[in-house]
């Protein structure tokens, strides 16, 4: 007869042990469970939801070609921002987003050609890529007997010292009888300060050395990383670019983060960049030189625009920010550089129409205002014939 063995006793460590597994085990179930049902949700957003039912921004992607950052040849899209815009862009095969296709070299007898120069505000995705200053500075400029192409050439971010490197590696190859140097408020401090940002290293920058000898610093060239494949997920187009969801600003509200007291007016901290404007003043000095060099003894011609401060033209009020108006003029003048400011176009045009020049959720200039400063550059590359 088979003889039973006793069942063995279990001590207070075994049983708070098997109780510890019993935990763990629910635990992970019901976080596998958790992390299973998160990743299923995820793809649903970004598979279906945020591609077929609330449609993203799309997003051009990035290059870095002949020593400069530009977009990938041969995109086209929407761009969006919120229900306000939602405007089609064309990048060309040569990298930029343009209203005429593709740039070539060989100039075409009989026919003008300017070449326009700028940030976002001239990279212009928030308009139709046919509506932008450059296309309308075309029609303005182009006559029955003389017509004009203007080719564009533009990179969100880029500040004054970038815009040196594009004329210098890019435009100048085109022989354009003018180039338009258009400037926005915060192009100057940016050409010396680090800012954050994607491929902000891959400007050319300006570094004061000596006693303010200025060396320009050459740019790094840029290669895509992991961040750059996140930014093209429809979750994150849809989020960040199309509704403009701020990770720092929901961190702030979560952390009731104190106002730093900042003033911010024409894209800058007034503060901060005004207590700079010796250095601001020797950076400017020195790009335009430079950019007087190029033309110097050449057939092309340069002129310089600046962007008006639109919301003291809206409220009637004076702007410190138009210091830096007042110096671009000043060293414009120095170097023989034809001057615009939009600031006086854009008073001008307010005062008569009461149009505003920018987007509601979007401070890039809207279709008029692209339309208004097109015939100021314009009128004065007309009066300078």
């Amino acid at each position: 007869m088979k003889r039973q063995c006793p069942a063995l006793k279990l001590g207070p460590f075994d049983r708070a042990h098997e109780r510890m597994m019993q935990h763990l085990k629910r635990f992970l179930i019901n976080g596998g469970l958790v992390a299973g049902s998160l990743l299923l949700s995820l793809l649903f957003c970004e598979l279906v939801l945020f591609r077929f039912v609330f449609l993203p921004s799309d997003v051009p992607a990035n290059a870095f070609v002949d020593g400069l950052v530009r977009y990938a040849p041969n995109q086209a899209g929407v761009w969006r921002v919120r229900n306000e815009i939602a405007a089609p862009y064309a990048i060309n095969g040569q990298g930029w987003n343009s209203g005429t296709g593709d740039y070539v070299m060989a100039r075409n007898p009989g026919v003008g050609r300017v070449a326009v120069v700028g940030d976002s505000m001239v990279e212009a995705l928030q308009v139709a890529h046919d509506k932008s200053m450059g296309e309308r500075l075309a029609a303005e400029l182009s006559g029955t007997d003389k017509p004009v192409e203007v080719y564009r050439f533009a990179v969100s971010g880029a500040p004054l010292s970038q815009y040196l490197n594009m004329i210098e590696h890019e435009v100048v190859r085109y022989r354009p009888d003018w180039i338009v140097v258009l400037l926005i408020h915060n192009d100057f401090d940016e050409s010396y300060r680090f800012v954050g940002g994607r491929y902000t290293s891959s400007f050319l920058k300006l570094r004061f050395e000596d006693g303010g000898v200025i060396r320009e610093v050459p740019a790094v060239p840029w290669q895509p990383n992991a961040s750059d494949w996140v930014r093209r997920t429809a979750i994150v187009r849809y989020m960040y670019y199309r509704w403009r969801v701020q990770v720092d600003a929901i961190r702030n509200w979560f952390l009731q983060s104190e106002p730093t007291g900042e003033r911010y007016e024409a894209n800058i901290d007034l503060q901060a960049v005004l207590g700079q404007m010796p250095s601001i003043a020797a950076a400017t000095d020195h790009v335009f030189a430079r950019l007087a060099a190029l033309g110097n003894g050449g057939s092309t011609r340069l002129l310089i625009a600046i962007d008006g401060v639109r919301d003291a033209i809206y409220t009637g009020s004076m702007s410190t920010a138009l210091e830096l108006n007042r110096l671009s003029a000043v060293l414009a003048r120095k170097h023989g550089l034809p001057f615009v400011d939009l600031h006086s176009a854009f008073e001008e045009d307010w005062s008569a129409n009461h149009r505003r020049f920018e987007h509601m959720f979007d401070n890039h200039w809207n279709e008029y205002g692209h339309a208004v400063a097109a015939r100021a550059v314009g009128r004065a590359i007309k009066g300078q014939h």
